[in-house]
């Protein structure tokens, strides 16, 4: 049963729950013109600084400053940020923000508290038994904005390493932590199984939605007006429902061989960067999430020193400098796969005649600025988005935000530091603008420091424009 005509029956079309005010809204494009498609990856344990930073001769800490990356040579590149080099003009490097808010956000472990503050710019929830949030992940918000309401609205997607899964990073309106798909075969079920399997099953959900229906208009004429808003709320979503099962069984694409005989990290990753080039390129959906778990310490060398990256490793950057490189090394083989990824995306074409790399926007980024759990060095990477942004850049910006950070003795005397680095949250704002959403802030709009200092979080990046 189609939404429109499920609302035209009951006179609410353009109206409370109409559809021009709710899913999809802004997802209809002209015909020829391609989407705009967002992708949040996250890994977990934050950025080796010292490995990741580019500091060309003569530059000051204390001012803000950029770098052209298209002219510059591939020795001139960090070791961490060497594996982008050949998608340099796409990126913006940004040097110069900081986890800040989670910082002043005392309540529960640094590492729930900073996947929540990463990608929703809210405060983290302890009160359940699991870590929610205060408000809804900047993906979600896109989702509502950009989906098509007979496809997926988006996808969550995780890549569960040797000892750690991928951090939870996809929240819903209310805060709670959303499904996610933990294997390639499941990713693959969930965007192809509908059109490539029995065409019977899904007349058979559109028939239990038929008589939901029946039920339904049985039922409302006998209700009072509070009642049936609620009932007429909680049907459209069944009717959305049966919009999605109706497409994705219709969908003709073709779809990529089913992942199988994946064997080590590397290889799930590169099964779900086809998954992820393949429903941007169907349309399937406009918004993927990607949680990067942590990998094997033999991926990236470092299986001479420990088997456990979190412990073994991440905790240990300030007291053991060959530890430290690990990191480094670890971060340098995310940075290959995410190069790898970019190059599908490049190789896979639009409806427009351009790439759907052309029509993507990635945001890269973490639940630390480091491993220490500290979050003061927060380092994401911008990757696509022209329409929007000014790439080809990395930007340094320097801690000039009155919050003091949480740093090892021997960075600042009595463990904190004085000041801090812009709060993300701009660049949540900048990215949400990027993807066409009216809004001024995302999660937190205005922060108090710990000397009494009111700090403003709202509004975009504005060097990256």
């Amino acid at each position: 049963m189609n939404r429109r005509r499920f609302l035209q029956s009951l006179g609410l079309t353009g109206a409370g729950i109409g559809v021009g005010a709710g899913l999809g809204a802004l997802a209809s494009a002209a015909e020829g013109e391609a989407p705009k498609r967002l992708l949040i990856i996250s890994h977990c344990h934050g950025w080796p600084y010292d490995y990741w930073k580019m500091r060309p001769n003569g530059v000051d800490e204390n001012t803000p400053w950029e770098l052209d990356l298209a002219s510059m040579s591939r020795e001139e590149f960090s070791p961490v940020l060497a594996p982008l080099f050949d998608i340099r003009r796409r990126m913006i490097n940004i040097d110069g923000l900081s986890l800040a808010t989670a910082e002043l956000d005392s309540d529960g472990n640094r590492h729930d508290t900073g996947w929540v503050h990463a990608w929703t710019g809210d405060n983290a929830n302890f009160s359940g038994t699991t870590t929610g949030s205060s408000g809804q992940s900047l993906d979600q918000m896109v989702a509502d904005s950009v989906s098509r309401s007979d496809r997926l609205p988006s996808l969550e997607l995780s890549i569960n390493g040797n000892n750690e899964p991928g951090r939870p990073i996809a929240y819903s309106g209310n805060g709670v932590q959303l499904p996610v798909l933990d294997t390639a075969e499941l990713a693959w079920s969930r965007l192809f199984g509908p059109s490539s399997g029995d065409a019977t099953l899904a007349a058979r959900q559109r028939d239990v939605l038929s008589f939901a229906d029946a039920e339904y208009r049985a039922a409302r004429s006998s209700l009072g007006q509070l009642a049936k808003r609620r009932l007429d709320a909680h049907f459209e979503l069944l009717v959305g429902l049966g919009d999605r099962i109706e497409g994705m069984a219709a969908l003709q694409c073709e779809a990529p061989q089913t992942p199988s005989n994946l064997a080590n990290y590397d290889d799930t990753f590169d099964a779900y960067s086809d998954l992820i080039a393949a429903a941007f390129g169907c349309d399937i959906t406009r918004v993927v999430s990607l949680s990067l778990g942590e990998m094997p310490t033999s991926d990236f060398g470092a299986d001479d020193i420990t088997d456990d990256v979190h412990k073994g490793l991440a905790h240990e950057i300030y007291n053991d400098p060959a530890k430290y490189l690990a990191m480094a090394d670890y971060l340098t083989h995310h940075a290959s796969q995410v190069a790898r990824l970019v190059a599908l995306l490049e190789a896979t074409p639009d409806i427009d005649g351009r790439s759907v790399m052309d029509n993507t926007l990635i945001v890269w980024g973490s639940e630390l600025g480091n491993g220490w759990h500290g979050y003061q060095t927060y380092c994401p990477t911008i990757i696509g988005g022209d329409w929007h942004f000014r790439t080809g850049r990395y930007l340094h910006l320097p801690h000039e935000t009155p919050i003091e950070m949480m740093v090892p003795e021997e960075i600042a005397s009595g463990g904190y530091s004085e000041f801090s680095g812009r709060p993300h949250q701009h660049l949540l704002v900048s990215t949400a603008q990027a993807m066409g959403l009216p809004v001024d802030h995302v999660g937190i709009d205005l922060a108090m420091g710990q000397r009494g200092d009111h700090v403003d979080c709202s509004g975009p990046l504005e060097e990256l424009t």
